[in-house]
C-alpha cells in the first residue's frame, strides 16, 4: 500500500476542507438574513469559520487564503451587530474567497495585495465607516489587544484609511509581504520582537525594505534604543500629540 500522499491530493483536501467552511458561511448568512439563525449565533459561527479556514490556509501553506481569512477574521473581531450591511461585506469576503481558491489558488503576492484590496474595510463597534471617504491607503498595525490599540485603530478608521491589525510580530512578519501594506505602524512593546527590531527586520528583508514603517512608542523621542531605527523610520506618540503626530508622519509619507 502507497503511504506517500501527493501534493495534489494534499491540495484537493485543502480545498475540499475550505469549500465546506465557505459553503458554511454562506448559509449562516442566508439563516441571519431569513431569521432562522441568532445574529449572535451566526456572528459566532462566522468568527469561528473565519479561523477555521485560517487555519487550513497555514496548515496547508495556501497564502491567499491565509491571508484574505485573516482579513475576515480581523473584520469581524469588533463587530457587535450582525447588520444587513455587515451581512453584505461577509458575502462580499466569502465570495472573494471563493474567486481566489477557484482561478489564483498558487497566487503571488502582488496578486494576493489586489484581492486585499477589493475586500471591505473594516469598523470598530459603534463607528460606521460609511461616515467617511475610505482611502484606498492600506494601514497595518502591529499592536496587542488593548484600549489604546481600539484607540489607534479607531483614530485611523476615522481619517478613513483602510485598517488591518495584527496582535504579533511573527505574525506580521508573514501578512507583511502578501498584504503589501501602505505604512505598517508597530508598537515598540510587543513580546516576540520589540518594535525597533521588527522596524530592523522589516528595512532588512529584501521583500520588505520599501515597506514604509512607524514606531509607536509611550517613550520619549530621546531614547538611547531609538537610536538604532533605520534612517527615515518616524516615531508615533502614544500621548496627547498621537493626532499630530499621525498628521506630520503621514504628511512626510505622503499618505495624507
Amino acid at each position: 500500500m502507497n503511504e506517500f500522499v501527493s501534493f495534489d491530493d494534499l491540495t484537493a483536501e485543502a480545498l475540499d476542507a475550505a469549500d465546506d467552511r465557505i459553503a458554511e458561511i454562506n448559509r449562516q448568512i442566508a439563516a441571519a438574513r431569513a431569521g432562522e439563525q441568532s445574529p449572535e449565533t451566526a456572528l459566532s459561527e462566522i468568527r469561528g469559520l473565519a479561523n477555521s479556514l485560517k487555519g487550513v490556509g497555514q496548515t496547508y501553506g495556501i497564502s491567499v487564503l491565509r491571508v484574505l481569512s485573516h482579513r475576515l477574521e480581523d473584520y469581524l473581531a469588533e463587530v457587535k451587530d450582525l447588520s444587513d450591511a455587515v451581512l453584505d461585506d461577509v458575502q462580499v469576503f466569502a465570495d472573494r474567497t471563493a474567486e481566489a481558491l477557484e482561478t489564483h489558488l498558487k497566487a503571488s503576492a502582488d496578486e494576493i495585495a489586489q484581492f486585499v484590496r477589493r475586500l471591505p474595510a473594516k469598523g470598530s463597534a459603534g463607528f460606521e465607516v460609511s461616515d467617511v471617504r475610505v482611502r484606498d491607503i492600506e494601514v497595518m498595525l502591529v499592536m496587542e489587544p488593548s484600549t489604546a490599540t481600539r484607540f489607534v485603530t479607531r483614530e485611523l478608521q476615522e481619517c478613513g484609511y483602510r485598517m488591518t491589525n495584527v496582535w504579533s510580530t511573527i505574525d506580521a512578519f508573514q501578512l507583511v509581504p502578501h498584504i503589501r501594506p501602505d505604512l505598517v505602524i508597530v508598537s515598540n512593546v510587543m513580546r516576540d520582537l520589540t518594535g525597533v527590531d521588527f522596524c530592523c527586520a522589516i528595512k532588512a528583508m529584501p521583500s520588505t525594505k520599501d515597506t514604509l514603517v512607524a514606531l509607536l512608542t509611550s517613550e520619549r523621542r530621546d531614547n538611547a534604543a531609538f537610536k538604532a531605527l533605520p534612517e527615515g523610520v518616524p516615531v508615533l506618540s502614544k500621548s496627547s500629540r498621537f493626532g499630530d503626530d499621525v498628521t506630520r508622519v503621514f504628511s512626510d509619507l505622503g499618505l495624507l
